[in-house]
């Protein structure tokens, strides 16, 4: 069994044979904020591409934004700083402003943010801008074929719907959209067609009648299906995913495919569809129109290190969808991603584990050693996040760790504690806990004040310290749960004012006993 980019990599040498270069292509609209879901559009054709490159292939990965799309709604974030934002829709997203006053326009605001977190993850990507492409006059061959040939396109189309094809609308069907030139937005309808369909009229809903010239004026797109399989020509692309939205039967890549191979001569890509990633909680498919909170790539980056990112996005078939976490779950998350580490590291792990590890750790040294995430949210509150601190006292517990090797897991769980879960923030109280103090029985006050004389004596190891605390409250000698649970209940209690906290044995062992000891003087 072979991870599933080494065997769609396979699938591509098996249609195309020996090449010199193979293109592999992905595509993201900026209509809104570009979230996590959108990032599997871009990381699952990545993994591909790492596996023909490990192949010994040269690969062009190419990333084309969508950005001459026009704008077809204001999402709930721009209308609360733009509620005029309105008036730009039928417009490209690149013909309206930034609403947010900090981008060129409105595709380039939320393009960038996509292009800051690829580069954080290693992604080497060719970026196309179709408001370039379309008006530099590159695709003009293309669009003139699909203009002489829109009945073609009309049929394959209607052979794909349920209803039959009028032959009125077949008539007047032009697969186009055209920017009016006095408006600048796509409210337009083909009137006449004129020098075997190089020149068009057109009327627009803004009262404008013109006429645009293929061959010399550019202000026009193709709509999304014949775009599509024009632009897999253009490019020579021989892979690329699509969601499930293009996927279905009938859907977008169905019937590019038909068009590809009758008006543009071409065979349709390797394809993979990816389905749904979601936010833990969440029933709705994100949408960049409706907000996506915080399921965005900018922002799971500072929970999620890189390397945890990208093994999330590849240890799932992409047909399969996934959850990802911001609640106590993240913590979980990386304890999985480390225990496939450290399998991967003594050789235990299977082969597709293996690869999987490999695909998530491009670019990390290979002496690469994560701190348990657990262990760090446990310990930095109790220095108050000061990585210095941190380092001595996990070390104090026997980690060996340094600042540098710590240092980009304690930001991310530090961002995520201080922003999604301070309930799991845990430092000593200012002063002794008096309200519990009284509720405590003689017997609890007697443990603890063991306790305390023990480790006042002595500086015992963290052996000593874990064996000190499941002896004191044994019954008769012998272990029992509900005394054990209650006697850490107390002592947490007393020192974070809380039922549960840290590993107490490390923490009593590393933490200097200065700091805590007057907490426990019941």
């Amino acid at each position: 069994m072979a991870h599933w980019a080494d065997e769609t990599a396979q699938q591509i040498l098996d249609r195309y044979g020996d090449r010199d270069v193979y293109t592999v292509a992905s595509g993201v609209s900026p209509s809104g904020v570009i979230h996590m879901g959108n990032l599997r559009e871009v990381l699952t054709p990545f993994f591909v591409v790492k596996a023909l490159q490990d192949k010994g292939k040269k690969v062009r990965f190419i990333l084309s934004f969508d950005e001459y799309d026009r704008l077809r709604k204001v999402s709930t974030d721009v209308e609360k700083v733009a509620p005029e934002f309105y008036k730009y829709i039928g417009a490209p997203y690149t013909s309206a402003p930034d609403p947010f006053g900090c981008h060129a326009s409105y595709g380039a605001h939320f393009e960038q943010p996509l292009l800051d977190s690829l580069k954080t993850l290693g992604v080497d990507i060719e970026v196309l801008h179709q408001t370039q492409k379309y008006t530099s006059g590159e695709y003009t061959d293309g669009i003139i074929r699909a203009i002489q040939q829109r009945k073609k396109i009309y049929d394959i189309q209607y052979s794909f719907k349920t209803q039959d094809a009028n032959e009125q609308d077949r008539e007047k069907y032009y697969p186009i959209e055209i920017y009016c030139e006095k408006c600048g937005k796509d409210t337009t309808t083909v009137t006449a067609e004129h020098n075997n369909g190089t020149v068009l009229d057109y009327t627009c809903k803004c009262g404008f009648s013109g006429s645009i010239d293929l061959r010399t004026q550019h202000h026009c797109k193709l709509p999304w299906k014949v775009d599509w399989p024009m632009r897999w020509a253009k490019e020579g692309v021989m892979f690329e995913t699509g969601g499930r939205d293009h996927s279905s039967e009938g859907g977008s890549y169905q019937v590019s495919s038909v068009i590809a191979r009758e008006v543009y001569g071409v065979e349709p890509p390797v394809y993979r569809m990816y389905d749904f990633v979601k936010l833990k909680g969440q029933t709705k498919k994100i949408s960049s129109s409706a907000g996506v909170g915080d399921m965005r790539p900018e922002v799971m980056l500072h929970v999620y290190a890189p390397e945890v990112m990208l093994w999330m996005y590849n240890r799932f078939l992409p047909e399969k969808e996934f959850e990802l976490a911001l609640d106590s779950d993240v913590l979980r998350t990386y304890h999985e991603y480390d225990r496939m580490y450290q399998k991967y590291k003594d050789g235990t792990a299977g082969d597709v584990e293996a690869r999987i590890m490999q695909l998530s750790l491009a670019g990390k040294p290979t002496d690469y050693v994560p701190v348990s995430a657990s262990l760090i949210a446990s310990f930095a509150p109790i220095v108050n996040f000061d990585i210095d601190m941190l380092v001595d006292l996990l070390n104090k517990c026997g980690e060996k760790v340094t600042k540098e090797q710590i240092k980009d897991r304690f930001e991310c769980i530090r961002f995520w504690m201080q922003n999604y879960c301070p309930d799991q923030i845990a430092r000593l109280l200012p002063q002794k806990n008096e309200d519990f103090v009284s509720t405590m029985s003689d017997e609890e006050k007697g443990w603890v004040r063991t306790l305390v004389d023990s480790i006042k004596s002595k500086n015992l190891s963290t052996t000593e310290m874990q064996t000190l605390l499941y002896d004191i409250p044994k019954l008769n000698g012998e272990e029992n749960k509900q005394r054990q649970k209650r006697f850490f209940e107390v002592v947490y209690n007393l020192l974070l004012g809380k039922n549960q906290g840290p590993r107490l044995y490390l923490f009593l062992s590393a933490v200097d006993k200065g700091s805590y000891l007057h907490l426990l003087d019941v």
